[in-house]
């Protein structure tokens, strides 16, 4: 008995560890310069999977532009959320859809949407939906001070059956930033660290590229290095305006690690940062041609190495199915 209780706890942390992949959010960009120099990204969706013994992880992120912030939870609970940065012209959504499956992981789906300014990166709202075993929706507002919060879940077995937009249960938190840490006009989602990457001219980039990313509760210093980089092998699908075309092959990628320096209060228990269930050790690697993420890679505290490949990317000039 004692054994499987050891081995449940590993596993629920392991699963707490996955579920927050994307409760970091970039904030504010130290080096503005690099920011700026966006010129726009080609993809519109990407695929990526990792899978390893008893575990398989599947990770969708997908654009769509412009788009309201009309979501009926959102909708919802944004009447009790005060102070939320106001929305700007060019509104961007990003959404991020996870499924892991095997005896590690239990069966996890949990998906994501960010309401963000294309321009400068920065988000007005997040919605994260834990749709399997204890279901919630948790909608974040940035402010001008810290980060709103507010959760709500199913208030017993009946609402449990019923969509989020019906659940009654909600709780609401506040967490300020610190004092003369944090540029507050710019904040975003971490699954943005791959958009902003993505947009930037690598002949214009300048390493490294230093922001701040807020937590569950926390912020977080972030530097994006720039490292050389060995030839690998990929194979994906390409979807563009031509038709679906099969990449195999050898490229020299742009490789990025990803450094971490924890801002928490200083009578506080630190948090771990986490990127897409990462903990340390993360880089990114990128298609230079293409400008486009092709493989994750870094450490999990109960996983190990974990990697995530591109198995599927689709162009902006080939529209998303519905």
């Amino acid at each position: 008995m004692v054994s499987f209780l050891n081995t449940y706890a590993r596993i629920f942390f392991a699963l707490s560890c996955l579920i927050g992949m994307s409760q970091t959010a970039m904030a504010g960009a130290v080096n503005h310069g690099s920011v700026a120099s966006q010129k726009g990204v080609r993809w519109t969706v990407l695929t990526f999977n990792h899978s390893k013994l008893l575990s398989k992880l599947t990770v969708r992120i997908h654009t769509q532009s412009p788009t309201p912030m009309c979501d009926a939870p959102l909708t919802k609970m944004g009447a009790g959320l005060t102070g939320c940065s106001k929305a700007g012209n060019e509104i961007t959504l990003l959404a991020t859809d996870m499924t892991a499956r095997g005896l590690a992981f239990l069966n996890v789906q949990y998906s994501e949407k960010v309401w963000f300014n294309a321009e400068d990166g920065r988000a007005y709202r997040r919605m994260r939906w834990r749709k399997k075993n204890d279901p919630w929706v948790k909608i974040y507002c940035w402010t001008d001070n810290g980060v709103r919060r507010q959760k709500i879940r199913p208030a017993g077995p009946d609402e449990r059956k019923q969509a989020p937009a019906k659940w009654t249960r909600t709780t609401e938190s506040f967490y300020p930033y610190p004092e003369n840490t944090v540029h507050s006009e710019a904040i975003s989602d971490p699954t943005l660290l791959l958009y902003v990457l993505s947009a930037l001219e690598p002949g214009r980039l300048k390493s490294p590229l230093e922001m701040y990313v807020f937590g569950k509760k926390q912020l977080h210093r972030l530097i994006c290095r720039q490292e050389k980089s060995l030839p690998m092998a990929v194979s994906f699908k390409l979807h563009s305006s031509s038709g679906v075309t099969e990449i195999n092959t050898t490229m020299t990628p742009l490789v990025f690690s990803i450094d971490t320096e924890v801002l928490g209060p200083e009578n506080g228990e630190p948090e771990t940062f986490s990127f897409f269930g990462l903990q340390k050790d993360i880089r990114i690697y990128l298609d230079a041609s293409r400008r486009l993420p092709i493989r994750v890679r870094g450490e999990n505290a109960i996983c190990g190495d974990m990697v995530l490949e591109l198995s599927d990317a689709r162009l902006d000039q080939c529209p998303a199915p519905h």
